[in-house]
């Protein structure tokens, strides 16, 4: 399997520049919803994507110039990724955590934003995981570090 990078990169270097330059990182929690019972219900993953700035570049905040830049590059990993793992059950959207610069102890408190890629199936929502779900999220991990994106923090 290869990433779907057509429309969105030039090329597989290009993909992966955008990846170093970002220091793109991802890590995955659980999907929950609430039943009309009220129980919590794991229907699937999100996998989260996180870049950075220019480390040259000082006090950063949603308003600056690069913000914009580093969210489009996160968003078209994200969409690269979404095209890949099939659209039944990859959230063809992305959600992110808009104008929100985090910071994270694990990534050494860089400014990072952050993309979510929420994974579950979509044709029967509600449903709990399953080994479908699972392999998707697998499959998006090893498709994410074959593009060099490394798991929870960057390592020089």
């Amino acid at each position: 399997m290869k990433l779907a990078i057509e429309g969105l990169f030039d090329s597989e270097q290009e993909l992966r520049d955008i990846v170093l330059k970002r220091k793109i990182c991802y890590d995955s929690e659980p999907y929950y919803i609430t039943s009309k019972k009220g129980a919590l219900i794991q229907i699937g993953f999100q996998l989260s994507l996180y870049g950075t700035f220019d480390q040259a570049l000082k006090n950063m905040s949603p308003d600056s110039p690069e913000y914009d830049e580093v969210e489009r590059d996160l968003r078209r990993v994200a969409e690269v990724l979404s095209n890949s793992c099939g659209p039944l059950h990859m959230c063809k959207t992305t959600i992110f955590d808009a104008n929100t610069i985090a910071y994270s102890a694990d990534r050494k408190m860089r400014p990072d934003v952050t993309v979510h890629v929420p994974i579950f199936n979509q044709r029967h929502f509600g449903q709990p995981v399953d080994d479908q779900v699972r392999d998707t999220l697998q499959m998006s991990i090893k498709l994410l570090e074959s593009a060099g994106v490394q798991k929870i923090k960057w390592n020089d």
